[in-house]
């Protein structure tokens, strides 16, 4: 159901988790070059949170079934960031700084969106949250 704010909070989730898929520094960043694992297990994780997010905006009639989604969603999208600023830590690739002196935006993009997804299914699962309580005030009322 669209009109529901945990709806957009997930599919908002589920697009960021997405969209760091074509990231370049995931494919031909130092931690790819460095580490055979990071590429494979960043684009699993990343496409299974993904994927999830977007099946859970579906569970809208169990609500509860939904919100241990949304629970097991964040732990997949903390395990990401894991990995993301583990590998580029080893890889000694944090800093965000180009070449040329510039900004490396790709880069930035990486290391936010996986803990922008956190933050979004963390509002989701309390949207989520609050609906189960207002249901239960509900039913106490008839």
């Amino acid at each position: 159901m669209i009109q529901r704010i945990q709806s957009i909070y997930l599919l908002l989730g589920a697009l960021a988790m997405g969209g760091m898929l074509f990231l370049r520094p995931v494919w031909s960043g130092a931690a790819a070059q460095q580490f055979g694992w990071f590429t494979p297990t960043a684009v699993g994780l990343a496409g299974l949170t993904a994927a999830g997010a977007l099946g859970t905006i579906f569970l809208y009639r169990n609500r509860k079934r939904q919100r241990t989604v949304t629970a097991g969603m964040q732990v997949l999208a903390a395990l990401t960031t894991v990995v993301v600023f583990v590998a580029h830590y080893a890889a000694g690739a944090l800093n965000l700084r180009a070449g040329g002196g510039g900004f490396a935006l790709g880069k930035a993009a990486l290391l936010a969106l996986p803990v922008g997804t956190y933050v979004l299914l963390l509002l989701a699962r309390r949207a989520i949250q609050s609906d189960i309580e207002l249901v239960r005030s509900m039913d106490r009322l008839r």
